[in-house]
């Protein structure tokens, strides 16, 4: 530290260490006995004994009489009244008050006076300012900052943040930039007008500046602040930073967050992949299978293995889910069979059975005929010819006679169409009915058990259409009423009815065909399964339960999801590495079919295949700066892989750091207003 020679009012020199020969000054001050007083009564200097004080001046050594060095205790002192110091307007009053009410304090531990110890603490002060310049001006520069940010935060417009327009915001930044900078230079100054007026103007430059390098200011460290997080995040996983980026920009883009990603993977299953999450991954991934290499072999080998499962993969969770499925002629065989098999037990009823007496029928289908008109009459002509006995007018006794009559009846019942005819028909059965239920006694008990069966087999066949899509399907409340009412028992039977379980072999078998027929086209066996609405959900739902509808159609879903990727990555890579080719052929770099050639070409689907290429060659650009094979093949393996924790890596990079431009927006705004000439300075 330097010595400087200076003269004190005694007519002595005095040899001082310090900073500078203003501090040397300063520090002479505290050793000397006071001179001429100020104006203000206060003497010039004074001596100052240290031990009549807590804590002392700082940095002063009575033996020696110099300002030694920086001690810790000092820059505390420095930092904290300065930051104080440099709070706008205020600053100067507060550590003014601040130093006051120390001085009232000290005061009555000393036998000097008030204005004497404050005048001892202000040097002290100026003292400790000399010995670290450099912290007092940073600390100024913080409280300035610390001071303005919430006046930029309280009243934005007034700074011109908030304004609307660019004029706007460059005149609400003057005049706010103008005012503070003026009203701190006159609290400053002591009301100094001259200095109040540059204030000002400093002030106004400086905010007006604002407007311009602030938001520049605030993107260019939310730019660093996202690059040094992907650094490290990308260094924590593994990934070449290049490579790792252009991941996390693909994630960025298609707009993923870290519920939406994490959710959709756990509906993709163990098959999922990053390359399945967004339209952006996709294409990154279409361009690695463009460009030959690792990275290629990886890409294309994930997606050709799991294209070469996914009819395994439907049919283990199809059967896991519903059952194996059934052969619907096998259980219709099987129902006729046992329906062959209630035959002896007709015989048993019919051996205690009484003549019936069939004249009460034939009365009603005789007046009926004379009536009735069409079809209707002539299908009853055919019931009344039917109770007689072959050959003759004669009605017919035998009870099994007119157990065949019932049969015959069902046969028309099951061909007829007209609705008047179906009417009398079922009439006309309803009263041969009643009659062997009379003439046979537990014929009904028989009955029943034939029509449970028969009920099964058209369940059987009605299950078969319920995923259809025509006028025969039922609606879903439609099927729920059948399915409720299914398991009733009709008639004698007793117990429940095994219709329910015939309309689930029914379905079941259903979506076996559709698989069968459409294994290889993984949309339409999504189409044809779920459906275009949710109809056929709550169809699923009704036969096998919610849940297991819904493992289905998650299913189904994800193999079309899976299709789609397989189509976007390998499709488009293929026409993309295709047209390479073609200009390498050709000699040509250009003059490619556009969206526009493509859709004369090929339609729609043209043009969006066209569209998708041209979204491909964009990322095989981007791609071209990952430089090393060794990183295609790193960016190639996290796309085809699912793990959480390169996923939230990946995630975590996309959303960038938690700097928010808008803030730094203001503390640049406020680092410019506090530069030399401006506020809190």
């Amino acid at each position: 530290m330097p010595v400087f020679e200076i003269q004190g009012p005694d007519g002595k020199t005095y040899e001082i260490d310090a900073p500078d020969e203003n501090a040397a000054v300063g520090a002479l001050g505290q050793m000397v006995e006071p001179g001429a007083p100020r104006p203000g009564g206060q003497p010039q200097h004074f001596e100052f004994d240290p031990a009549n004080v807590p804590g002392g001046i700082p940095g002063y050594n009575r033996q020696t009489g110099v300002i030694e060095g920086d001690d810790a205790l000092s820059k505390v002192r420095t930092a904290s009244g300065g930051v104080l110091e440099g709070i706008p307007v205020v600053g100067p009053l507060i550590r003014g008050g601040v130093d006051r009410a120390a001085a009232a304090t000290l005061a009555q531990f000393s036998d000097k006076d008030y204005d004497e110890v404050l005048q001892t603490i202000q040097s002290g002060t100026e003292a400790e300012k000399s010995m670290n310049p450099k912290l007092d001006t940073a600390a100024q520069v913080t409280g300035a900052v610390v001071g303005t940010v919430p006046m930029i935060a309280a009243a934005p417009s007034a700074f011109g943040v908030a304004q609307a327009t660019r004029l706007g915001k460059i005149g609400g930044a003057t005049l706010g930039g103008g005012g503070l900078g003026g009203a701190d230079a006159f609290v400053r100054s002591g009301g100094d007008l001259e200095k109040t007026r540059d204030g000002a103007l400093w002030g106004g430059g400086l905010g007006a500046a604002g407007t311009y390098v602030a938001p520049l200011v605030g993107k260019g460290v939310k730019k660093v602040a996202d690059a040094l997080l992907t650094g490290r995040l990308a260094k924590a996983t593994g990934v070449d930073k290049q490579a790792f980026n252009l991941l996390a920009k693909g994630m960025e883009r298609d707009g993923l967050d870290a519920a939406t990603v994490h959710a959709r993977l756990q509906e993709l299953g163990p098959d999922g992949m990053v390359l399945d999450l967004g339209p952006n991954l996709k294409h990154q991934a279409a361009a690695l299978a463009a460009m030959p290499g690792e990275g290629q072999q990886i890409v294309r080998g994930a997606i050709g293995a799991r294209d070469a499962a996914a009819n395994r993969r439907i049919i283990d969770e199809v059967n896991s889910q519903l059952g194996p499925a059934p052969v619907p002629r096998r259980v219709s065989a099987d129902i006729e069979v046992n329906q062959g098999h209630l035959s002896p037990r007709y015989r048993e009823v019919f051996q205690n059975a009484s003549p019936v007496d069939t004249r009460p029928i034939a009365q009603y289908l005789d007046r009926e005929i004379q009536t009735l008109r069409g079809e209707a009459q002539r299908g009853l002509s055919t019931v009344r010819r039917m109770l007689n006995r072959v050959g003759t007018e004669e009605l017919e006794t035998n009870p099994v006679t007119l157990l065949e009559t019932r049969k015959a009846i069902d046969g028309m019942l099951e061909t007829v169409q007209e609705t008047n005819a179906r009417n009398a028909l079922t009439t006309a059965r309803q009263a041969v009915d009643d009659q062997l239920r009379a003439s046979v006694p537990g014929i009904k008990e028989v009955d029943a058990q034939y029509a449970e069966l028969a009920r099964q087999n058209t369940a059987v066949q009605r299950g078969q259409t319920v995923l259809a899509n025509g006028r025969e399907a039922p609606r879903p409340v439609e099927l729920a009423d059948e399915f409720r009412q299914g398991a009733l028992p009709q008639g004698e039977q007793i117990g429940p009815s095994a219709v329910p379980v015939r309309l689930r072999e029914g379905a079941r078998a259903e979506i076996e065909r559709i698989i069968g027929t459409n294994a290889n086209d993984r949309v339409a066996l999504q189409r044809l399964i779920k459906g275009e609405g949710d109809w056929n959900r709550d169809r699923l739902a009704t036969l096998f339960g919610d849940d297991r509808a819904d493992r289905i159609i998650r299913l189904l879903d994800n193999e079309r999801s899976f299709a789609d990727t397989s189509s976007i990555v390998t499709r488009n890579s293929e026409s993309l590495a295709r047209r390479e080719a073609i200009n390498d052929l050709t000699g040509q770099t250009g003059g490619d079919f556009g969206v526009v050639d493509s859709f004369k070409a090929g339609g729609v689907g043209g043009a969006t295949r066209a569209t998708a290429v041209k979204g491909v060659e964009k990322v095989v650009e981007a791609l071209q700066g990952v430089k090393t094979e060794a990183a295609r093949k790193q960016m190639a393996e996290t796309l085809t892989s699912n793990n959480a924790e390169v996923v939230d890596a990946l995630l975590k990079a996309a959303k960038g750091s938690n700097l928010d431009p808008s803030q730094i927006d203001r503390v640049s705004r406020a680092l410019l207003l506090t530069t030399v000439g401006g506020v809190g300075r």
